[in-house]
């Protein structure tokens, strides 16, 4: 089963959670996307399937910020940049 990804986009002055195509939202901070969207990649976990969320910084790259391998109480996740 392929990884679910949830993507923090901004778009018509809102911020949005894209997930498959099937966008969430608006909201009116990145934060609170961001929120929003882990809190989906976590509820989509119960069904077996991995997943993560991405969000862009200021420069449009993207950063993985959560990810269900890392959300059994490891502090040890950092965020990571998804390209160089």
């Amino acid at each position: 089963m392929a990884k679910a990804l949830y993507l923090v986009i901004r778009s018509r002055d809102n911020w949005w959670v894209d997930f498959e195509g099937k966008a969430h939202g608006p909201f009116n901070s990145r934060e609170n996307a961001a929120l929003e969207a882990r809190s989906l990649a976590r509820f989509q976990t119960h069904s077996g399937r991995e997943a993560e969320v991405l969000v862009p910084d200021e420069h449009g790259k993207f950063w993985v910020v959560w990810s269900s391998l890392h959300d059994r109480g490891s502090a040890s996740f950092e965020p990571y940049r998804v390209a160089s």
